[in-house]
């Protein structure tokens, strides 16, 4: 009769785990495609689209001169080749990664926790703003989490039954592809080390030094392929001067770009720090819970918190702080909630349900923010002001066969391209330098995908520019009246297309135009103020938020293309 009853009562769980699980699937899957195809592809998302079209022997050398590792941009060539190349589709890959990751954390929590700490974290996990943020953005960032919570899963399991070799093999492969991802997946492997040390201190038979040493060591074999790469890459040190240098604010605020969001609270508010206390006391609560699952809580507190406090070290000599990298991170944060409150809620309901409510509070103005990209993070403001999408399918109608079409920088360039429909390959302006000296573009980055087929696409002095129809398409950021200084006399406007933070102006040449000797040079019109900054050493140019009439974490780093 008891055994009996015990069944029922198994298989009563079970059907309810199901319908759970479904439930927050269902959940995930709607938060993440809600308003998915509504921002506009900028240049990151527009490095992605264009280097996947090629195929996967041009990905990796391609890829040798960017910053990132080569996997994504494959995975992602396959994966439109499936479902194509439109903006929901590319997307859509990011959104089933990070789902992916949901259900891998949902599987940790089930080996690590309770019951109803799994289900509190499958419900903030599916909630989670950063997440849904970048699950909507075309880059590598819930792909790489998804490889280093299934490691992390492979190795709770590992240590569980160390006669198992699968396990140990699963491991192996899923952190070599996260290696293939992001570079920052090393932040992880600190994680599971300190993870290991501790397992093996309270158990000695659990996972020897020799077995862990030798799964690490193929690890490292595996990625020698791209280490010739990633040196150079290292060396380079291009492709981060964007980020803003570390600041007591951005230490208290640490939570607050992971989960709140919201950009309208003063930087300086306290409001801000409130997160930051509020996850350190559920991590407090892990630390000091019962000593036998101190290996796991050190775990679940490690997931979040080495990779942030590593990465503020090491943004002591160079700023690397950006939410985005640490979006892996930050699934960590639900799980060390969800352990906490698990554990208030023995004996402190109220405490548990007040703080469940402020969490959900906070995860609710972080979706919002994201919905209404308002949320703060990299790139945000681009995607919501500069319409390239509306102003390539304008300029679409309106141009002729023999029109000429130049984008004026790399950072329009890119994202112009892929929205591009009118069968005319776009060419590539370069300022040229105060001192009159060409300024040959640099075979990295965005450089290196432009100009794949060839060099003719750029050039910096306008009267070389040849037209077959006396009709040229000039696509550029926002500027002031002074920005007509830049065009020969001869050159008549005669339309202009609004995009947002973008424009196109048309215009028509004089049938007997006067010589020029020289194309125009910046020293020409020093009072241009344009909305395209030219950063450092680098190949992209920054939105301006004082054009937009928003903040931007940038303009302090950066200088203007044009003028003094």
């Amino acid at each position: 009769m008891n055994r009996h009853c015990a069944d029922r009562i198994g298989s009563s769980s079970l059907l309810i785990d199901t319908v759970g699980l479904i439930a927050v699937v269902i959940l995930a899957l709607l938060m993440r495609f809600h308003a998915i195809t509504i921002p506009a592809v900028w240049y990151d998302e527009a490095f992605s689209l264009l280097l996947a079209r090629e195929t996967p022997w041009e990905i990796w050398p391609i890829t040798a001169r960017d910053v990132h590792p080569p996997l994504y941009y494959v995975l992602l060539h396959y994966w439109m080749l499936l479902v194509g190349d439109d903006v929901l589709s590319a997307r859509s890959l990011s959104v089933l990664a990070d789902v992916g990751t949901l259900l891998l954390s949902i599987k940790l929590m089930s080996l690590v926790a309770t019951r109803r700490a799994t289900w509190i974290a499958a419900l903030l996990l599916a909630l989670l703003p950063i997440s849904i943020r970048y699950s909507q953005e075309v880059r590598m960032y819930t792909m790489v989490s998804f490889w280093l919570m299934g490691a992390t899963v492979a190795l709770v399991c590992w240590v569980k039954a160390p006669d198992k070799k699968r396990f140990a093999t699963l491991y192996v492969l899923l952190m070599t592809a996260a290696f293939y991802t992001h570079y920052f997946a090393a932040l992880c492997v600190l994680v599971h080390w300190l993870f290991w040390f501790r397992v093996r201190h309270v158990r000695a038979a659990v996972l020897p030094v020799r077995a862990w040493v030798l799964a690490n060591s193929a690890i490292v074999v595996l990625f020698l392929p791209w280490m010739s790469h990633f040196i150079r890459q290292l060396q380079r040190r291009d492709g981060l001067d964007w980020i803003p240098p570390l600041t007591w604010q951005t230490v208290l605020n640490t939570v607050w770009p992971f989960t709140v969001m919201n950009d309208s609270v003063p930087v300086t508010s306290w409001w801000r720090v409130v997160p930051t206390l509020l996850i350190l006391v559920c991590a407090a609560t892990l630390l000091v819970k019962d000593p036998k699952e101190r290996g796991y809580n050190i775990l679940l507190v490690g997931y979040f918190f080495v990779p942030v406090l590593i990465v503020y070290i090491l943004s002591l000599w160079v700023p690397i702080f950006s939410a985005r990298y640490l979006t892996f991170a930050a699934v960590g944060l639900p799980l060390i909630v969800a352990v906490a409150l698990d554990a208030w809620g023995i004996r402190r309901r109220v405490l548990t349900v007040a703080a469940m409510f402020f969490f959900l509070v906070g995860e609710t103005q972080g979706l919002l923010a994201v919905y209404q990209q308002t949320d703060g993070l990299n790139g945000t403001a681009v995607r919501r002001e500069t319409r390239l999408d509306i102003l390539a399918a304008r300029i679409a109608r309106e141009v002729r066969p023999d029109d000429e079409i130049v984008v004026d920088g790399m950072f329009w360039y890119l994202p112009f391209k892929y929205y591009n429909a009118t069968g005319i390959q776009p060419r590539i302006y370069v300022y040229r330098y105060p001192t009159d000296e060409s300024r040959e573009p640099y075979s990295f980055g965005g450089w290196a995908l432009a100009l794949q087929r060839g060099a003719g696409r750029y050039f910096d002095d306008i009267s070389t520019l040849k037209l077959n129809a006396g009709r040229i398409w000039w696509v550029t950021g926002k500027v002031n009246a002074n920005h007509a200084r830049l065009f020969p006399k001869h050159w008549k406007q005669t339309l202009r297309l609004d995009g947002g933070g973008v424009e196109a102006s048309l215009f028509i040449l004089d049938a007997a135009p006067a010589p020029l000797a020289a194309g125009p040079k910046r020293s020409d019109f020093p009072a241009m103020a344009c909305c395209a900054y030219w950063r450092a050493d680098t190949d992209r140019a920054i939105f301006s938020g004082e054009v937009l009439g928003i903040r931007t974490p940038y303009e302090s780093q950066t200088r203007p293309i044009a003028g003094p």
